[in-house]
């Protein structure tokens, strides 16, 4: 049981099922055969496995079976990471940039930094031409 609390407080949902998947050794492809289930697809595993989306119960205990792991521990996860997302709305935008350009959330994060600084200096350099003009007026 401390082993599931440790796991509990290290990883979110997502992480933990890509974690899963890969201690197990399955692609996306062969784990939506396990799951055979019609709206089970390769986009919805990603979107599981970034957080922007969630499983059915349904799928729950199919995907626990699949794993060998209690369908207790990953709602206790999901649940967990649903109460932390509320709190951070910048990680579910860092997710979801990874989730579209196909990159690790570091990656993600770096990407959302170097962007806010671009957008920054583009806007100092927007404002500066501005006043410059204006003044040039007068």
């Amino acid at each position: 049981m401390r082993k599931i609390k440790e796991t509990l407080l290290e990883k979110d949902f997502g992480a933990y099922l890509y974690d899963l998947r890969e201690k197990k050794g399955y692609t996306i492809e062969e784990l939506v055969e396990k799951i055979n289930m019609p709206n089970v697809t390769i986009k919805t595993i990603k979107k599981w496995e970034h957080d922007l989306e969630f499983p059915n119960l349904d799928v729950m205990y199919k995907v626990s079976e699949i794993y060998e792991v209690p369908s207790e521990v990953l709602m206790q996860i999901r649940t967990q990471t649903l109460e932390e997302g509320l709190k951070g709305v910048h990680r579910t935008l860092i997710r979801f940039i990874g989730y579209i350009l196909g990159i690790s959330i570091y990656g993600a994060v770096i990407f959302s930094y170097a962007f806010l600084f671009v957008a920054g200096i583009g806007s100092v350099l927007f404002i500066a031409k501005v006043m410059n003009e204006a003044v040039g007026r007068f």
